[in-house]
């Protein structure tokens, strides 16, 4: 049932329905689809696992065994046989120093800018937002998807489970890194589905832990689309609330969403809330997919523009943002940390009574210590020059391949794509 809202959910979003914006019967399917699911769910005990942001974070954690957040789950087990589905989530985001293989994940400046404030307003300036100290003041979730430079990180053998990544230069320039040069192309990096308690000695590649592919939360978030795209904010925003409300965010101002004012807001509230709570779980591209973002240009034939509709700044033409946290003063040598003594002091663990003011104490030591600098090397760069993100419309659905063509004639090709001919193709998925 929870598959069928997804599929109708997408059967109704722009990429597939031209009258998106006209037409209320696919809106309707989708929704009824979504609370029948919902009720259903409800009655054989699933629902939003956990009432805190510490149980949020370790539902991902609940392996071979019911978990009321989970519908659809990839089982994995450990071991190295043939047969085992290990899951290497662990073993790719951790740091060097943790024993990560790929000196962690890097979070560019765009994803560190857009998770919401603790009282769930939006990052800005006017809110109290400083994209220095980024980690002052946050959403529940913020904490518990990104690691970074001064906050407990641990793992099984890690006596020292604070972390640091950063560099540092000396006299003549020569760079010296924190952690082995890992994750330093951003202030911050991926700890979301981690497990504190594991181990290396055994090796995080070959990870049981089972992954979750369809949420609870993703359901209502769905529903809440629904709700959007009909115009009933006030369904909207308490499917949001409820989201909202699991996590530790304060009430006010409906959990700090504000006033949804008509269906566009509406649903831009809702994808906004996919990022953050859906963030590193693989939807984004998918939500990104059907509401047509890269831009408002679309193929001949074919609807779009929901990207002006909804508010928002089209992808294409961006790229992502990575910065260096870097010492402020010049180090006397490349290979010893010049803040070895000092930070020694300074730890923030998102489990301690007093996070907040451990928090403050961070912020303090990163203004006294260091400073933000460009990378050299872009983020999204090609033989080291930096490159902006170019989604052509044709890429929204693939056109077929000619041995598919030609060895089946009544085939039609996908408008945007020639057919085996030479020819444009003809078939409007939008219709």
């Amino acid at each position: 049932m929870a598959q069928k809202a997804r599929v109708l959910l997408t059967y109704a979003s722009p990429l597939f329905n031209k009258n998106w914006d006209g037409s209320n019967e696919r809106w309707d399917a989708a929704l009824k689809a979504g609370l029948a699911a919902e009720t259903q769910l409800t009655a054989d005990g699933f629902g939003l696992y956990g009432s805190t942001i510490k149980q949020w974070e370790s539902m991902f954690l609940i392996d071979n065994a019911f978990c009321s957040e989970a519908i659809t789950v990839q089982l994995c087990g450990p071991g190295t046989t043939a047969t085992a589905v290990n899951n290497s989530w662990e073993k790719g985001i951790r740091l060097q120093s943790q024993g990560g293989t790929g000196g962690g994940t890097t979070a560019p400046k765009e994803m560190i800018d857009l998770f919401p404030m603790a009282n769930g307003s939006r990052p800005t300036a006017a809110n109290g937002y400083n994209d220095f100290t980024f980690f002052v003041n946050r959403d529940p979730r913020f904490y518990r998807t990104f690691a970074f430079s001064g906050v407990r990180w641990a793992n099984k053998e890690n006596a020292n489970p604070v972390v640091w990544a950063y560099r540092w230069l000396d006299a003549a320039n020569k760079i010296g890194f924190a952690d082995a040069n890992s994750a330093v192309s951003s202030p911050a990096f991926v700890r979301k589905m981690t497990n504190l308690a594991a181990s290396n000695a055994t090796n995080y590649q070959y990870s049981g832990t089972d992954i979750f592919e369809y949420r609870y939360a993703e359901l209502l978030l769905n529903i809440a689309e629904c709700y959007a795209a009909l115009g009933q904010t006030g369904n909207t925003s308490a499917y949001l609330g409820r989201i909202r409300n699991r996590v530790g965010i304060p009430a006010a101002n409906n959990y700090g969403i504000g006033t949804l004012t008509d269906k566009y807001t509406a649903i831009e509230a809702v994808l906004y809330e996919r990022r953050v709570e859906l963030a590193y779980e693989g939807k984004r591209y998918w939500d990104v997919q059907r509401w047509m973002l890269y831009d408002n240009a679309v193929l001949p034939g074919l609807t779009g523009g929901t990207v002006s509709k909804l508010g928002l700044t089209p992808i294409n033409g961006t790229q992502r943002t990575g910065n260096y946290l870097q010492y402020k003063n010049t180090a006397a040598s490349s290979t010893v940390d010049p803040l070895a003594a000092s930070r020694a002091s300074v730890a923030a663990d998102p489990d301690a009574a007093n996070f907040q003011a451990q928090l403050t104490a961070l912020a303090a030591f990163y203004n006294t210590n260091f400073i933000r600098t460009a990378l050299i090397t872009p983020l999204d760069n090609f033989s080291g020059l930096p490159v902006k993100i170019k989604f052509n419309p044709n890429y929204y659905i693939s056109g077929l391949n000619n041995t598919a063509l030609t060895q089946n004639p009544w085939l039609l090709q996908t408008v945007g794509w020639n057919d085996a001919n030479g020819g444009a193709g003809t078939l409007n998925y939008q219709e």
